[in-house]
């Protein structure tokens, strides 16, 4: 049987091999066209393992290369299935770096777990903004599902905080929202300060298109997710059952 002029991409063997061909079919211009070019399609068998592929050969009038000063045509082979792309070491690193399983928190609610699951997505698929801008949202999704609509603004150390006019007030704002969690023992004050940080960098992202750091980020993701066990599982913990 015929052999194909060039070694293809075997999918059993995991390299170049040598193919038989086992029948082709063939198709190309007419004599008198302005554009000349031929294409086969074979089946073909490794010569090695014995194992099917489907190729493509395809040359036309543009396709030739020189070889010891002289013009040669040169045709295109493609293999099916195609021989996989490989994958830098740096792109290896940047996948493993990015990746983040998504945890399951079985009480809390449905709407609250998808959009976590679409922020980790968005996190190890390195889209920063929509993951900072997912994370803002799930903040106030938590406020919103506690039926939390405003609070009391603190500083670092606990004291409640003025506005403008030196009253001490609650606010609507999310930031105020994110302290009431705080004065109804959902969260800690420093876990509240923190969330305070997450929603700015969340804002920008919305606002501007600015875009956090990696490190930011899972630092961020980090907080998230604890706020997320110690409000929906803490109070649900096997170890609370048990007499």
């Amino acid at each position: 049987m015929e052999k194909l002029d060039e070694k293809v991409y075997c999918s059993s063997c995991k390299q170049k091999t040598n193919h038989q061909i086992l029948y082709t079919h063939s198709q190309s211009s007419e004599v008198n066209d302005d554009f000349h070019w031929h294409e086969k399609h074979h089946i073909a068998q490794c010569l090695g393992c014995d194992v099917i592929c489907f190729v493509r050969q395809y040359g036309s009038e543009d396709m030739w290369d020189i070889n010891s000063g002289e013009q040669v045509w040169v045709d295109d082979f493609t293999v099916y299935p195609e021989e996989p792309q490989k994958v830098s070491i740096k792109e290896k690193l940047e996948e493993k770096m990015f990746h983040r399983k998504a945890k399951h928190f079985k009480n809390a609610p449905e709407s609250i777990q998808n959009l976590y699951n679409q922020i980790i997505e968005s996190f190890s698929k390195g889209h920063d903004i929509l993951c900072a801008a997912g994370l803002r949202t799930l903040i106030e999704g938590i406020c919103t599902h506690l039926g939390i609509k405003k609070g009391y603004l603190y500083d670092e150390n606990g004291i409640q905080i003025p506005d403008e006019e030196g009253i001490i007030r609650k606010h609507e704002s999310l930031g105020g929202k994110i302290f009431e969690l705080y004065d109804k023992k959902f969260i800690i004050l420093h876990q509240a300060l923190i969330l305070q940080k997450v929603i700015k960098f969340g804002n920008d992202a919305l606002h501007k298109m600015k875009t956090p750091s990696y490190y930011t980020l899972t630092e961020a993701v980090d907080i998230v997710e604890k706020v997320l066990y110690d409000i929906f599982e803490l109070k649900n913990h096997s170890l609370l059952k048990k007499s």
